[in-house]
């Protein structure tokens, strides 16, 4: 199972044009469609601009939510020595939704998820999840400029 996970990962980030895969293996990548119809319309409710999906925060969104579902935990680990430097500006991690509406949901209710999707300095993103052997899905938005 690692390696059907490494071997996903390894030809997710070899294609860094794509801003949409249904899935490759345990990795899924969500749509802009999906995306702007949660994340941006919640923006646009208080007055904010809309992100433009990222390929390069998408591809860092993948690699961590893939993390974080092959060690079974969620958390922020690698956020300041390997996303922060490469873009990201905030980030939010989550387990447990099947899809897109239901985590964005699960984030506006929490104060801090709530803040960092109303930033007004960041102006794009990636949102990615991967599903651990358990079956949880975790979740990763990565906010940056």
């Amino acid at each position: 199972m690692y390696l059907r996970t490494l071997a996903s990962l390894a030809l997710l980030l070899a294609l860094p044009a794509c801003s949409y895969l249904p899935s490759v293996g345990s990795i899924s990548i969500s749509s802009k469609a999906e995306t702007a119809a949660s994340v941006n319309e919640f923006r646009a409710t208080h007055g904010l601009k809309p992100l433009r999906s990222d390929p390069n925060l998408t591809r860092l969104a993948a690699a961590h939510a893939a993390d974080m579902a092959r060690r079974n935990s969620l958390d922020h680990d690698g956020f300041m020595e390997r996303r922060g430097p490469a873009g990201a500006r905030a980030e939010n991690v989550a387990y447990g939704c099947s899809d897109v509406p239901c985590v964005t949901k699960m984030w506006i209710n929490s104060s801090g998820h709530r803040a960092n999707m109303l930033r007004t300095e960041v102006t794009a993103y990636g949102l990615a999840s991967a599903v651990a052997p358990n079956g949880r899905r975790y979740w990763a938005l990565e906010l940056g400029e």
